[in-house]
């Protein structure tokens, strides 16, 4: 009688094979996962672009000698000199503002301070960081300069730091023009940075089609919930979206393919 084949985990061995010796492998080393993409996570990095203003900032400006925004115990506004140690990161916690993005707009922020006041300027162009609630005067409009951000206030004016007579500078809100004293540059916490940059590009990958998908889940009566997306209507969303008028462009679609019968 034959003999039977040998079982060993889940794989069969017959009689006269051969047993083939498992080579060691070295593992590679374990990459550091903090730099794992470009860049740590940890320290102060400055911001270059729009959502770096979300989150803990250092705000400074390249003046002689640079100073940063320092807020006192009594909510007062200072523009604090930096020591040369401390360039880009905050020695204090009175120097950290927390910056957010007014919901429903694309570049208007507010500026909270450590002691939770918000920084806010009037139509004479006086700057404060001791009001408790968001106006029209707390609403900030940053713009991306070569040097920095410039900040203009509710009434059309830009923030600036302005040297005083005998030493010193004074943070105001009436300047007309971007220059110099308008450019402030503003650092920001890495980890922000480095989740912004994760976010957005998730976002561009998945694109129309995924918020298509879920519309097409929630309204389409018919087909099974299944998408129909040609070549052709992914370029034009696509287009759509850099343009800044996708959802419209959705809506067009869903009147087109019949997939929503709220749309017309």
């Amino acid at each position: 009688m034959a003999d039977a084949p040998k079982k060993s985990k889940g794989k069969l061995i017959f009689k006269g094979d051969k047993e083939h010796k498992k080579k060691k492998r070295k593992r590679p080393e374990a990459k550091d996962q903090g730099h794992e993409g470009g860049g740590s996570d940890e320290g102060w990095v400055r911001a270059d672009e729009l959502d770096d203003l979300v989150g803990p900032l250092f705000i400074t400006h390249p003046s002689d000698p640079p100073i940063c925004f320092t807020v006192d115990d009594d909510d007062r506004l200072l523009a604090y000199p930096i020591p040369e140690q401390s360039q880009t990161e905050p020695l204090i916690v009175n120097q950290v503002f927390v910056g957010a993005r007014l919901i429903g707009t694309s570049n208007t922020f507010t500026f909270k301070s450590s002691n939770g006041k918000y920084l806010s300027s009037d139509k004479f162009g006086v700057v404060s960081a001791d009001r408790e609630a968001i106006s029209g005067l707390e609403e900030w409009e940053p713009t991306l300069t070569e040097a920095g951000f410039a900040f203009k206030n509710t009434h059309g004016k830009f923030l600036m730091a302005d040297e005083i007579a005998g030493g010193g500078f004074k943070i105001r809100a009436d300047s007309e023009d971007v220059g110099f004293c308008e450019t402030f540059r503003i650092y920001c916490q890495a980890r922000f940075k480095l989740k912004a940059k994760r976010d957005k590009k998730k976002s561009k990958k998945e694109g129309s089609s995924t918020n298509e998908l879920e519309n097409v889940k929630r309204y389409q009566s018919w087909g099974g919930g299944r998408l129909h997306m040609s070549r052709e209507d992914k370029r034009k969303l696509k287009e759509a979206r850099e343009e800044g008028r996708v959802a419209e462009a959705m809506l067009d679609r869903r009147a087109k393919v019949k997939s929503d019968r709220y749309c017309k």
